[in-house]
């Protein structure tokens, strides 16, 4: 962590950073100092303004992350940013979606000369063990009609300096942050550049996931899964099971190797990895 650095959204950076695909389909984009939730920003929009809207906030007061954790959204160094999309007559099951946002995350983590980051199903963002990044896809839809996928991303860039037992106490897993995990000597990356990188890939990956699913991004998940061969425990609906990630099947679910039971799917849980 490098305390004591602080650098500013510039809403015209990071729309004059955006490459052509992403200017011609985004819809708006709102750079707030405060909000209680990007999300929430989006889902209380009027309908008919939620599609490729993007929302980017200095400090989130009620941030929260995947079985309803909070999210630790301090001001002054990390990214908080939520895009609103609306499939209007999703090809494919969305249940892959957060998956293909996992994958857009790590690539544009890539831009920002990051490799040591991976995925940990199904959607949190690894660099040596610790959490890096996180991600929040919401839905709303009705029945087989048009559905609104919000998509938020939260990502610890320059996590801003605190009493150690603080965050503790507001972070109960193991984390780290952009620019610790790449050195001083890359500590000058900055949010808006990030923000950019985000969205271009953000925007690209969707649109390829609404053409071709996920079955397209299977390779590459595989290449950043950090649980695969790895001898995990699962608990799901109050069940504690253990075996050997192998992967994850066409719909996003975990496939689950275990002595008993042979390679299981599983859509839901709360995964721990064992120690090698």
């Amino acid at each position: 962590m490098i305390p004591g650095v602080r650098d500013t959204y510039d809403k015209t950076l990071i729309l004059a950073g955006l490459n052509r695909g992403a200017r011609s389909v985004l819809a708006g984009l709102e750079v707030l100092d405060e909000v209680g939730s990007t999300n929430n920003v989006i889902l209380e929009m009027p309908p008919v303004q939620r599609h490729a809207h993007a929302v980017l906030a200095d400090q989130q007061t009620v941030g929260r992350g995947r079985r309803k954790r909070p999210w630790h959204s301090p001001p002054g160094g990390n990214i908080y940013l939520s895009l609103g999309w609306q499939f209007e007559k999703p090809r494919w099951p969305l249940s892959t979606l957060p998956l293909v946002v996992a994958l857009a995350v790590c690539q544009a983590l890539d831009r920002a000369g990051l490799s040591s980051h991976g995925i940990k199903w199904p959607n949190d963002i690894l660099s040596g063990g610790r959490k890096l990044a996180g991600i929040l896809v919401e839905m709303q839809s009705a029945g087989t009609g048009p559905a609104l996928a919000v998509v938020g991303v939260g990502l610890n860039v320059r996590m801003p300096g605190q009493d150690a037992n603080q965050l503790a106490a507001a972070i109960d897993r193991p984390w780290t942050d952009l620019c610790s995990e790449l050195g001083p000597d890359n500590a000058a990356v900055n949010r808006n550049d990030l923000a950019t990188w985000l969205l271009n890939e953000l925007f690209e990956s969707i649109g390829v996931f609404e053409t071709y699913g996920f079955e397209v991004f299977r390779p590459a998940w595989a290449e950043r899964d950090v649980l695969r061969g790895r001898t995990i425990s699962l608990d799901c609906n109050a069940r504690q099971l253990s075996g050997c990630a192998v992967g994850v099947d066409r719909d996003g679910g975990l496939l689950l190797e275990t002595a008993t039971e042979g390679i299981r799917v599983f859509h839901s849980g709360e995964v721990s990895v064992h120690r090698d």
